[in-house]
């Protein structure tokens, strides 16, 4: 056995002995996400303010709504109040984790009549990809033949080189289900209170108008169909959102919430602390272990040398 193989075995045997090990972390998984809490001066009246995660990595996010035409609101709502939530029966929440029903302020509505408005969610640190979820719901529409006559909402996003996202990179992991309506779902508690108690079916039509955007708009096919929804969970990083609303006359409004995974970025590993039992020697733990197998070792060679010698002095006599 060559003598670098022994070495190595040597150590890795007393690694194993005193419980010397290499800690890895795992990345998020899917379900395992956690929903951004909204706060502003005045909730009621919230054109900018910032976004809290329950992940010390991602920090939180500031936010800003600006009014481009029409008129129009931004405020903040817990989905409890606002009767709007997404369970884990729904694509974001088996991806993020279910929302609600929550008394948290983890959504920003945004309401108005022939409006045109501009939501940009700016994040403290990029948000790695695969570990964004952005959800629009109550994506409404009147039983015309024209887009104009629903909601309709354009998505973008840049790096933090500021290149934008592709529309694919956008669609991200929810790719093939980016529409769904979140009363969709078993009749009980958890059921969104403003589903009525009954399942609701209709999602929103998705277009990619270009190839840095994603743009929905309600389902014109149907009146005012409650549950509307569309979400996206990029596969690239995300520094900038922006969240592009139009209403149509009608008064009308839209639903923004957004996740992250509980931990993007894995904790640097915490050195293990010497044992309290051992005297301060200045030597650590798993030195002083090493140590002290090493002249239990050479003890034991040195009785049978002893003892050898003495049988061989017996076997002359």
């Amino acid at each position: 056995m060559p003598r670098k193989f022994v070495v190595a075995v040597s150590v890795s045997a007393f690694a194993c002995a005193l419980g010397i090990g290499v800690s890895s972390v795992a990345l998020a998984s899917p379900g395992d996400g956690t929903w951004g809490t909204w706060s502003a001066t005045n909730p009621a009246d919230a054109p900018s303010g910032r976004i809290t995660f329950g992940n010390s990595s991602v920090g939180g996010a500031d936010y800003t709504f600006v009014l481009n035409s029409g008129s129009s609101t931004a405020s903040i709502d817990a989905v409890s109040s606002a009767g709007e939530w997404f369970t884990a029966e729904t694509a974001p929440g088996a991806w993020a984790g279910a929302n609600g029903p929550s008394s948290t302020d983890n959504v920003l509505t945004v309401s108005g009549a022939a409006a045109n408005a501009t939501t940009t969610i700016t994040f403290d640190h990029p948000v790695p990809a695969d570990y964004l979820t952005v959800v629009i719901s109550d994506l409404d529409s009147t039983n015309a033949s024209d887009p104009l006559y629903s909601d309709r909402v354009t998505i973008t996003a840049t790096t933090d080189s500021g290149a934008s996202l592709t529309s694919s990179e956008l669609q991200g992991s929810a790719s093939g289900s980016e529409v769904f309506n979140f009363c969709n779902v078993t009749v009980n508690a958890d059921m969104p209170t403003d589903c009525g108690g009954s399942v609701a079916t209709a999602v929103p039509v998705m277009q990619t108008p270009s190839a840095t955007s994603v743009y929905f708009f309600g389902n014109i096919a149907v009146s005012s169909e409650v549950g509307n929804s569309a979400w996206l969970a990029p596969s690239a990083e995300v520094t900038t959102l922006t969240v592009v609303w139009s209403s149509y006359a009608v008064l009308s409004d839209v639903r923004l919430a957004v996740a992250v995974a509980q931990d993007p970025t894995p904790p640097t590993p915490t050195p293990t602390p010497p044992s309290p039992n051992l005297p301060d020697t200045g030597v650590n733990a798993p030195t002083a272990g090493i140590v002290a197998a090493g002249a239990l070792g050479a003890g034991v060679i040195g009785v049978l040398i002893v003892e050898m010698r003495r049988r061989l002095r017996s076997s002359r006599g």
